[in-house]
């Protein structure tokens, strides 16, 4: 049976995980450039897992079971803890928050524009998201990074959006937030929501979303040869996406600094 082939990705993950971004966010200025893109590749991430909810957990009225139950489960569970994850309040309870809403939270805890990605969302919804990532308050390696991901979107192919998902997010995720953790020198007293954030992604997408978007794009794919072909493709798209992102990004807080 026909399976996915990854090797060809593992040099690009290497080079991924040895990114200089991670260290170079040694002052609140620094922190305030990256989130501030950053930000973007939070928002569309949601447009990733909300069209794969829309093709294997479809909203029908009246209601039928579709596809695998498993699969169900994980889209949905996925978009629940995106959507509206818990987070534990300092004097006990609990409130809900999308992952967006709690970075731009965390982006004002940093002194960065916690508004403006809810300026940029109204512009989504009067002008489109074509137009609204040329807008001047996106920068230009978000705006790219963005794209790239409405391209998957766009060529409307399960499969491929669940390779950008599962190789292109959740598998990577937990090791670039780690180095994060472990090289920036923001400490968590600076920044405790922006902490609370990585440290939540890994935990996670190690333990649950990463193994479970994994079977997502299996299924999917099953054993046709051009679907896991095309998988394979999308997948090295998304990661090189990703590494040109953070080039961006480090060169903006290099530039940030006056060099």
């Amino acid at each position: 049976m026909a399976s996915l082939n990854l090797d060809h990705i593992r040099p690009l993950q290497e080079q991924l995980n040895a990114h200089p971004i991670y260290g170079a966010i040694e002052r609140i200025e620094d922190l305030q450039v990256f989130m501030s893109h950053h930000i973007f590749s939070v928002w569309d991430f949601m447009s990733l897992i909300k069209y794969l909810q829309a093709r294997v957990a479809p909203v029908a009225v009246p209601w039928m079971p579709h596809g695998d139950a498993g699969v169900r489960y994980f889209i949905n569970q996925l978009v629940l803890e995106e959507e509206s994850d818990s987070l534990p309040l300092p004097g006990g309870g609990v409130e809900y928050a999308s992952h967006f809403e709690l970075y731009c939270r965390a982006m004002t805890e940093v002194g960065a524009d916690g508004e403006m990605p809810r300026r940029f969302l109204d512009l989504v919804a009067e002008q489109g998201v074509d137009k609204a990532l040329y807008a001047s308050m996106v920068p230009l390696p978000s705006r790219y990074f963005s794209e790239t991901t409405f391209c998957f979107i766009r060529e409307d192919k399960p499969h491929l959006v669940a390779a950008a998902l599962a190789l292109g997010r959740e598998k990577l995720i937990p090791g670039m937030f780690r180095q994060f953790l472990e090289q920036m020198r923001i400490t968590e007293t600076q920044a405790p929501v922006f902490h609370h954030y990585l440290n939540r992604h890994i935990h996670l997408d190690e333990d649950f979303h990463g193994p479970l978007s994994m079977k997502l794009l299996e299924q999917l794919c099953g054993d046709d040869p051009q679907r896991l072909d095309e998988a394979e493709t999308a997948a090295e798209e998304a990661i090189c996406a990703r590494i040109r992102f953070w080039d961006g990004v480090l060169e903006a807080i290099q530039s940030g600094r006056g060099g």
